[in-house]
């Protein structure tokens, strides 16, 4: 139930910039069309609202599996080697969210501090840069989970020697994450 809110949260954090854009875009391609006017904030918006977008997207792809390794050579392994792959992947990018995380958090506290404003808008530009910090904590959760599903199918294929998914666990260990 939670993973459900949670996908909900993810897909609205994603949509709702995405749809933000979408209609400042067509609104600015009106004004160009009837006004002979360009509206001056709109790259602006469309910039940082493409922060928030980019990481949820990213975020999205860790819960979808589409980030997890790198799939020629991931997914041809097996057993220990799998396993292996499988933590070392986890690792790296769970280390790049922390880093993102920590830098994306001081970041955006000093702009809160400083009261910066985005210039043509004027709003406060941490609620842009916020992303990244909310962005590397749901992608933590997201690949922790990935991690753990993908380490269970690898020792699964070295415990029995055949694949995981023929047996259907896989599958029901991804709909209880969903």
């Amino acid at each position: 139930m939670f993973d459900r809110r949670l996908a909900t949260v993810e897909n609205l954090l994603a949509a709702i910039p995405f749809a933000a854009v979408a209609l400042v875009a067509f609104v600015n391609v009106l004004s160009r069309y009837f006004l002979n006017a360009s509206l001056a904030f709109t790259s602006e918006l469309t910039v940082n609202l493409a922060v928030w977008m980019l990481m949820m997207g990213a975020v999205i792809g860790l819960r979808e599996g589409a980030h997890l390794g790198f799939s020629a050579l991931h997914e041809r392994a097996r057993g220990a080697v799998r396993a292996t792959m499988t933590v070392l992947i986890t690792l790296s990018i769970l280390v790049f969210l922390a880093v993102l995380l920590v830098f994306g958090l001081e970041l955006a506290l000093q702009q809160a501090e400083r009261g910066r404003a985005t210039p043509s808008i004027g709003v406060p530009q941490w609620l842009f840069t916020i992303a990244l910090p909310v962005g590397a904590l749901l992608g933590a959760y997201r690949t922790i989970q990935a991690g753990r599903a993908g380490f269970r199918t690898a020792t699964a294929d070295a415990d029995v020697g055949a694949p995981a998914a023929a047996t259907g666990d896989d599958k029901d260990d991804e709909e209880a994450g969903r």
